[in-house]
């Protein structure tokens, strides 16, 4: 048996502080990229940015096949570890490392010969457009290779409970990439250049993590080169379930920007981007809050006890951000997008705007129920739910961009809202009440949605959506805060949390 302090260095940590981690990484990241968004679309204009939209969104895709390799990373090498099995921990290791070197060759090789042939679907864009778009995806194969590896590498990092380290290498990524963006966009950089820029930064951050990953394995004999037939066999049923579930969420993520481009052009889809970039952070937000559920349910439930605890916090610590997330970008819509796509923004853009948060705060409430069911084994029951719901979404947005235009397309993102699904069946399978987990989510849903028809009522009045804003914020928090004292968060031991939502 090893001594966890000498041989296997696994810092405890709680769930709230772990949280604080995510959400500070990710708050850093999505500032970044958004301060970052209306500085490209002066440098670049509305139509590059809708041919770098459509690339990014293509290469985002591609990228989410590695959250099969780094979500099993984090669940079999945080087991070992808990358990105190270097052996097990060993055989882990290279079966990772190596399955994702495997997959980002394939998926390096697929991008870079089909990804010219997917953008020719691309019709409402011109000739010229369309081969610039397939010249980037042609780059963005290399970088698919090391972005696998690099998650992979994150992957283990938490196993080691490094969240810390882990949000300050990805902030510094986020960074260093966005930051080269303006400045290729600066000086007439395209889609192509600005792609190879990515492919750098990823690259150092690749660097960066191994050095990290280096440290910690040092003098715990967990590089040695094992091969286990059984584990290797597990690793894959599980990495091809979470895979799919993770393709699913992609393919609403980002299928959406090649259905728009398609239909719309090229000028649409540069709108249409700008404003799912700013809402789908409020779902990352929300999300990574309580990623650290998952480790923590898991544990409690090999030891038989109770669960309802930690899925009541994580309930409430996600609607409150996704709430308040959801009611400031319906409330000031209309400052958010003058400032994101200036001198663009239309009424109709405003709009959608306010569709595409509702939209986002109200589905963003099934992360506590999708990382209950990971915690569970039931990464199927996530993979199903979620493929379904993101083909429903995408024949909406197809539907509604052909039908409605740009605010059609932003409406049908209102099929994915069929992802709340999830909070029924994690309720089952968890044993706890759907009663009252829909109990906690009553008063933030009420001062969210009569939120959004006050905010309507006084729309123009600046000073009065103010107030009304700051009173919303003031209750909601107040709602949360009340329990606070009951939680106990800091007494929760780490768990090992898998990779994002």
């Amino acid at each position: 048996m090893l001594k966890r302090n000498d041989e296997v260095d696994v810092r405890g940590g709680s769930t709230l502080r772990n949280g604080i981690y995510n959400v500070a990484g990710q708050a850093i990241r999505g500032a970044v990229a958004i301060v970052t968004i209306p500085f490209l679309i002066r440098s670049l204009g509305l139509r590059e940015y809708g041919v770098w939209s459509l690339a990014y969104a293509l290469l985002a895709l591609m990228t989410m096949s590695e959250a099969g390799m780094s979500v099993a990373a984090t669940v079999f090498l945080s087991h070992d570890l808990a358990q105190d099995n270097p052996s097990a921990a060993s055989d882990t290791v290279p079966i990772v490392l190596g399955g994702a070197a495997l997959l980002g060759i394939i998926i390096g090789i697929l991008l870079w010969v089909a990804g010219p042939q997917i953008v020719r679907t691309t019709l409402a864009f011109s000739a010229a457009e369309r081969a610039e778009a397939g010249r980037t995806l042609q780059i963005g194969g290399l970088a698919v290779f090391v972005y696998i590896i690099q998650r992979t590498l994150v992957g283990i990092e938490q196993a080691f409970d490094r969240y810390a380290a882990i949000s300050l290498l990805d902030a510094s990524q986020s960074i260093l990439g966005n930051v080269g963006f303006v400045i290729v966009a600066w000086f007439g950089g395209k889609a192509i250049a600005m792609m190879k820029w990515q492919l750098f930064a990823w690259a150092a951050l690749l660097c960066a993590h191994l050095l990290f990953v280096s440290k910690l394995h040092r003098g715990k004999k967990l590089w040695t080169l094992r091969w286990s037939a059984n584990k290797a066999r597990k690793i894959l049923h599980f990495s091809a379930a979470t895979w799919i579930s993770a393709l699913g969420s992609a393919a609403f993520g980002q299928c959406d920007r090649l259905i728009v481009g398609g239909v719309l052009g090229a000028v649409p889809l540069g709108i249409y981007s700008a404003i799912t970039n700013i809402t789908s952070k409020i779902n990352t937000f929300s999300g990574a809050a309580v990623q650290p559920l998952v480790p923590l349910v898991s544990r409690d439930i090999a030891r038989n006890l109770s669960v309802e605890s930690h899925i009541r916090q994580a309930v409430r610590l996600n609607a409150l951000i996704a709430m308040e997330a959801g009611i400031f970008l319906f409330v000031f819509a209309d400052l958010v997008l003058r400032v994101m796509v200036p001198g663009a923004a239309t009424h109709q853009d405003i709009v959608g705007l306010q569709i595409a948060a509702a939209i986002y705060a109200a589905y963003s409430l099934n992360a506590p129920a999708y990382f209950t069911l990971f915690s569970l084994g039931a990464a199927r029951i996530n993979a199903f739910v979620v493929l379904v719901s993101g083909a429903a979404s995408l024949g909406l947005i197809f539907w509604g961009a052909r039908s409605l235009g740009l605010l059609g397309a932003l409406a049908g993102n209102i099929g994915y809202l069929g992802t709340l699904l999830l909070i029924v069946l994690s309720t089952s399978t968890a044993g706890f009440a759907l009663r009252r987990y829909l109990s906690l989510l009553a008063l933030p849903c009420a001062l969210f949605g009569g939120g959004c028809i006050l905010s309507l009522v006084v729309d123009g009045h600046f000073v009065w959506r103010t107030i009304f804003f700051v009173t919303q914020a003031v209750l909601l928090l107040s709602w949360f805060m009340r329990r606070r004292d009951k939680w106990h968060w800091l007494d929760s031991k780490v768990g090992y949390p898998i990779p994002g939502h």
